[in-house]
Parts: C-alpha cells; sequence; structure tokens
C-alpha cells in the first residue's frame, strides 16, 4: 500500500507540473551585428502540483557568451536544422499546437521594412492579423499586460527589428500528450509503409 502510494504521488506531481517562462528584454535586429541584444533575461520555473516550485534556471546573454559547452550546443543545432531543412517533420510542427502554451503577460513590438512601400504596406496588416489570431488562442484572461504592436519602416531597405518581454507556462500534460500523438502518427506511417512494401515482396516471388 505504501509502495501504491508513493507510485500515485510521483505520477500526480509529474502530471501537475508546469513550466513557466519569463522573457525580459530580449531584441533581435537584421539591422545591427550582433544581431541579439546584450542585457535580455530568460527564467524558467518549474513547479509541481501547480503552485510549488521545484526547480529555477536563469539565462542570459553573458552566462551563454561563458559557457562555451551550451554555445557548442547552439551551433550544432543550428547546423542541423540547416542541413534537414527539407526533411523537417511536418506532422511534428503540426503536434506542436497541442502542447497550448498560455501567454499570461506580452509586450511585443514589431518594426518591419522592405525595399518595396507597397509590399511594406500590405505586409503590416497580414502579420498584425496573424498575431492577432494566434493571441487569441494562447491568451485565456486578457489584461492591459498584453499587448503588441506591428509598425512599418520606409526606409527603402529590408529590414526586421522584434522587442519582446513576455510570460507564458506550459503544462505537463500537454507535452507528455503531444509526444504521444507524435509517437502514435509515427508508427502509423512505420506499418503503413511496411504494408506498402509486402505486395511488392510478393510480387517478385512470383517470377
Amino acid at each position: 500500500m505504501v509502495f501504491l502510494f508513493i507510485i500515485l504521488t510521483i505520477i500526480i506531481m509529474c502530471i501537475t507540473i508546469k513550466i513557466k517562462f519569463q522573457i525580459q528584454n530580449l531584441k533581435i535586429s537584421t539591422n545591427e551585428k550582433p544581431h541579439l541584444n546584450k542585457e535580455y533575461q530568460i527564467k524558467m520555473v518549474v513547479y509541481t502540483l501547480g503552485f510549488i516550485p521545484i526547480l529555477k534556471i536563469k539565462l542570459n546573454s553573458k552566462k551563454i557568451i561563458n559557457n562555451q559547452k551550451l554555445q557548442e550546443k547552439i551551433k550544432q543545432q543550428k547546423t542541423k536544422i540547416i542541413e534537414n531543412k527539407a526533411n523537417i517533420d511536418k506532422e511534428l510542427i503540426k503536434s506542436l499546437k497541442n502542447i497550448k502554451p498560455e501567454i499570461k503577460e506580452i509586450n511585443l513590438k514589431i518594426s518591419i521594412g522592405t525595399e518595396n512601400a507597397a509590399l511594406t504596406a500590405f505586409t503590416i496588416p497580414v502579420i498584425s492579423t496573424f498575431i492577432a489570431i494566434f493571441l487569441s488562442k494562447q491568451i485565456k484572461k486578457y489584461n492591459d499586460k498584453q499587448v503588441f504592436l506591428v509598425e512599418p519602416v520606409y526606409l527603402d531597405k529590408n529590414l526586421l527589428n522584434i522587442e519582446i518581454s513576455s510570460i507564458f507556462q506550459i503544462k505537463m500534460i500537454h507535452i507528455i500528450n503531444t509526444i504521444c500523438i507524435v509517437n502514435k502518427k509515427r508508427k502509423g506511417d512505420k506499418n503503413e509503409r511496411t504494408s506498402n512494401r509486402r505486395p511488392y515482396d510478393y510480387g517478385y516471388e512470383q517470377y
């Protein structure tokens, strides 16, 4: 009974895990080098039972610069993404929507410019609409700390500036659900490929 109680407690604690991310003063600019600013900070707190903190991690530009192993891993991941761009699993990307991040706070500013003023004018409302639709699906309770702005820059050159501060959280149950969906899909694809090969195998046996 005691062993069963311990197992159930561990399962409940794992299922109720919530990961909270806080992004502060992150700026990305294609018009400047380095493209990423040095004053940003990213905090991650893992809660169990929804409110008990069990792990805290802080990241900023200084820690990443001083951590050579982390820099090497980031470079390796960038290389893998570039090399395998054509082989990115589309079903995996679709399944990521099941993670259902909940945005608590967001302050987002995007400045966009192109070499064509008409194209810039057309792009702004399209991106604004896309962001509005995305945020409407990720925000459960609206407040005055959830704002975004997409503005045009008419300088006859291509540029993109992004400034963001945000707080959002992800529930472990949604991550587990997404992993199960991806694994189920991959097993189904593998079985389908196997079944498609069998008729050809039988055909060769006849000759």
